[in-house]
């Protein structure tokens, strides 16, 4: 009789038998039940969303200034205005004007319904990937796992859920060679958030074929924005981009949720006296910040750099897309709460890989404790007001420590995720 069902069997003993039986009868559900489970989550997510935000389209939203940039583009308007306000390229404002040009009531539900149905996609290419023999089995459980670290994104409609499903399909394009692909949604991503920059520069080194697509990409990316009427307009726009840009690299409040933020939360709870002089906006500690961030950046391209050895080129892809989010949750200066929707979507993909194919149950269940952590702006009074600034930055640090320790210390840059399935 197995220990986990003597009636000797500890607690965590019987727990872990639990969690077990539970994982496995996931992974044994006939595909097609899987398959409509995980529609029907979808469909129930996105009709809550979108019913939600019709009868209060500008109330908990991001898209605001999605939606003046869109207006003021095709007027002829600056669309940047202030340093917290409108920070993208562009072609942002381009892409969301069809949505601008509907009523509020049907353009921002038809805008969440959009920015869901794609990262639904995304999971559905990576578990046709990491997981072939039970691809709906872990669509299934990858859909439900990345429901914590999404509600809050969707709700709010911004650009980082669209994000985290690009992100996640430059990894399935990149395990399928298909290199023009992987340039092209990278480019797409750029058009949305100019930090897509840091995996574009990753893929661009690490991937030679990718190369010529994207400066293609760039080119044809640059020259879009010129269909605008006023060519004038349009560089005049691009010089504003560039000043409003790096302004914001140095944000004020505490409202960030990168490592700094921690450090910020951690002198407003000293008491009284114990922070005197540890001003967030010294100089000094700006310049540390900075130093600290490139050194991180040089640290996660050697990394990635180790990893694309490997022979196995998806969980390779999966690893150097992984550690790019890593990077950018933790030293964005203007990482928020809702962008851990972007590394949510890979810790739910590689737990529904652990449960379905490398039966890691113990792994598994590490990895559902993250993703309810990236969910903890979901939970209310108490949790969140307690949590928020620093929980999900800490255990991103734990992860991306540990991932760090796992990739040095494996031969020939054997990926330590994604493991072989238990023999």
């Amino acid at each position: 009789m197995p220990a986990s069902t003597s009636p000797l069997a500890t607690p965590g003993e019987k727990l872990a038998h639990r969690w077990q039986r539970l994982c496995e009868a996931a992974a044994g559900l006939s595909p097609g039940v899987a398959l409509k489970a995980a529609l029907a989550v979808w469909m129930a997510f996105a009709l809550i969303v979108g019913i939600v935000v019709a009868v209060k389209p500008g109330s908990h939203t991001a898209t605001l200034e999605y939606q003046k940039a869109a207006a003021n583009w095709w007027a002829g308007k600056d669309i940047y205005r202030k340093k917290n306000g409108y920070l993208y390229l562009p072609q942002e404002a381009i892409l969301y004007t069809p949505y601008e040009l509907l009523p509020d009531r049907v353009g921002e539900p038809l805008w969440r319904v959009t920015i869901v149905a794609l990262l639904g996609w995304s999971l559905w290419q990576a578990a046709g990937v990491l997981a072939p023999g039970r691809r709906e089995q872990a669509f299934l459980l990858a859909s439900v796992i990345v429901l914590p670290s999404s509600l809050s994104s969707a709700q709010n409609g911004q650009i980082n859920m669209p994000l985290a499903a690009l992100y996640l399909l430059t990894a399935v394009a990149l395990a399928r060679k298909r290199w023009n692909l992987a340039a092209l949604i990278l480019i797409v991503s750029l058009a949305l958030k100019p930090i897509s920059i840091v995996p574009i520069l990753l893929v661009g080194v690490l991937y030679s074929r990718t190369r010529i697509p994207l400066l293609v990409g760039f080119v044809l990316l640059y020259a879009s924005a010129f269909l605008h009427p006023s060519p004038s307009y349009v560089q005049s726009q691009y010089e504003l981009f560039v000043t409003t840009f790096l302004k914001a690299g140095k944000p004020t409040g505490n409202t960030w949720c990168d490592y700094a933020g921690v450090f910020r939360t951690l002198r407003e709870a000293l008491p009284p006296g114990f922070s005197d002089g540890l001003s967030p906006y010294d100089p000094l500690l700006a310049r540390i910040n900075t130093l600290i961030r490139a050194v991180a950046a040089v640290l996660t391209f050697g990394l990635c750099w180790w990893v694309t050895r490997s022979r196995d080129t998806a969980r390779a892809a999966f690893t150097v897309l992984f550690l790019a989010v890593v990077y950018l949750m933790l030293f964005n200066p203007r990482t928020e709460a809702n962008s851990y929707v972007m590394l949510g979507a890979f810790i739910a993909t590689w737990a529904a890989y652990e449960i379905t194919v490398g039966r890691h149950y113990k792994a598994a269940a590490w990895l559902l404790a993250f993703a309810l952590v990236l969910g903890v702006e979901c939970y209310g009074w108490p949790i969140f007001p307690y949590t928020d600034h620093w929980a999900k930055a800490v255990a991103t640090f734990g992860l991306a420590c540990w991932l760090a320790l796992r990739i040095g210390v494996t031969p020939k840059g054997e990926p330590p995720i994604l493991l072989p399935p238990k023999t």
